[in-house]
């Protein structure tokens, strides 16, 4: 590795009171829509749906569990496999039990009991532990999703399955630090306005805060940069179109140079200028599914086969065998699976920035964070759009605007997030 060494141990950083956080999703929810952000902010309201009421989202949990296992795989220590980080992450949420405090702010229990260990720790370092309910016992009604939740499973499993392998053959970098925390002077104070503070009144210095998966470096063309995965149900070229102007991607970058420089970090004096962005369809390589008619399935959408399954699937088959040999558009679709390979599953896109685009990056950090702090004000962004129509808080949002109890549908069905 030359002079680029793993890092197994991220810089400390400070806590939220001694100075003013402008978390990265908080800058995304501010432009999206300002209510939202209000209602969603750590520094604002802090809210979140009761999933005693509201349940969960699907997708959402299931990509955070994705991302878990893949955080504990590229971990440079633990290396661990995504298979069984995956199943511990599944297990945890649904079944609840005793875990560390670093899970706290994963699980879905946001009032977890300290556990009677806890109350007689006598050894310094001893890990502090704490019992948390599953879904099982917080959702209003956990029969009805148990079937969905098993599948999902049995759906992460087999993605994990093939990662290992694809990984394998394809991972060309190094990782040099897992996922962490950043927290970067934005060069500017301000006055804290936060009521709970213990410096309420003071001015501190504003950073910028965000958690990216993982620092790599690339020993061939020796670069480094940012590791970023993402679960999709679907991939295809309209999918990455938007990653040359995708603020997150440039928000890491600007971040992981800047936190190089304050900490003397390994990659500091490296170009670090890429995001490797792993994007991983929701399906893992298995038989075809047989349909009503008695045939493979070659429904490209939804299938997850590969071509060397499907010809399994053929040969030996004489019905089968005679179907695809008389079937045009079974043989384009055996086609289509040779020529997609891997990537029916796993895809991959590297994005780039210039040392101009990285540096208006910090520009635009600052600017923002000066928008948010002076005193915005509050209102909604309503759209057509998938987002706004499935928003968690469509509810509240129209009620406040139609004279509506709006306070008590906040009050009744929501709750304080987990602090951060």
């Amino acid at each position: 590795m030359g002079s680029t060494e793993v890092v197994t141990k991220p810089p400390e950083i400070p806590s939220k009171w001694d100075i003013i956080p402008i978390h990265s999703s908080d800058i995304a929810n501010f432009k999206r829509c300002r209510r939202y952000w209000d209602w969603t902010s750590p520094t604002r309201t802090n809210l979140r749906r009761k999933v005693s009421i509201y349940g969960i989202n699907f997708p959402l949990a299931f990509g955070s569990a994705i991302h878990y296992a893949l955080e504990k795989f590229y971990d440079p220590i633990l290396s661990h496999d995504p298979v069984e980080s995956f199943l511990t992450y599944w297990t945890y949420q649904w079944e609840g039990g005793v875990v560390t405090e670093d899970w706290l702010d994963r699980v879905y229990d946001i009032h977890p009991r300290v556990t009677p260990r806890n109350r007689h720790i006598d050894k310094e370092g001893t890990p502090r532990l704490f019992e948390i309910k599953g879904l099982r016992d917080l959702l209003p009604a956990p029969e009805q999703i148990e079937d969905e939740w098993q599948l999902h499973r049995e759906l992460g499993i087999g993605m994990m399955e093939f990662y290992k392998s694809y990984a394998e053959k394809n991972d060309d970098f190094i990782v040099l630090a897992a996922e962490s925390t950043y927290s970067i002077p934005l060069e500017f104070d301000w006055k804290d306005q936060r009521l709970e503070s213990p410096n309420y009144g003071k001015r501190l210095q504003v950073h910028a805060r965000g958690k990216r998966d993982a620092v790599v470096w690339w020993p061939e063309i020796d670069k480094c940069g940012i590791y970023e995965d993402k679960t999709a149900a679907r991939i295809d070229d309209a999918y990455f179109e938007k990653l040359n102007k995708d603020e997150q991607c440039s928000n890491y970058l600007w971040a992981t140079i800047q936190e190089a420089a304050i900490y003397d970090l390994p990659w500091k004096d490296k170009v670090v200028d890429r995001v490797i962005y792993n994007a991983m369809r929701k399906n893992f390589p298995k038989l075809p599914t047989i349909t009503k008619h008695g045939f493979p399935s070659i429904n490209r959408a939804e299938e997850g086969t590969t071509a060397d399954l499907f010809q399994a699937l053929i040969v030996g088959n004489e019905n089968y065998d005679h179907w695809f040999r008389t079937n045009e558009k079974a043989q384009q679709y055996y086609t289509y699976l040779v020529e997609q390979g891997d990537s029916l599953f796993v895809q991959r896109d590297i994005v780039t920035r210039n040392k101009y685009e990285i540096a208006a990056t910090g520009r635009h950090l600052k600017m923002i964070a000066l928008e948010m702090l002076d005193m915005p004000r509050v209102y909604p962004n309503p759209t057509g759009e998938y987002r706004c129509l499935t928003c968690a808080f469509r509810t509240p949002c129209i009620a406040a605007d139609d004279g509506s109890d709006w306070q008590g549908i906040l009050s009744d069905g929501y709750e304080a997030n987990r602090d951060r």
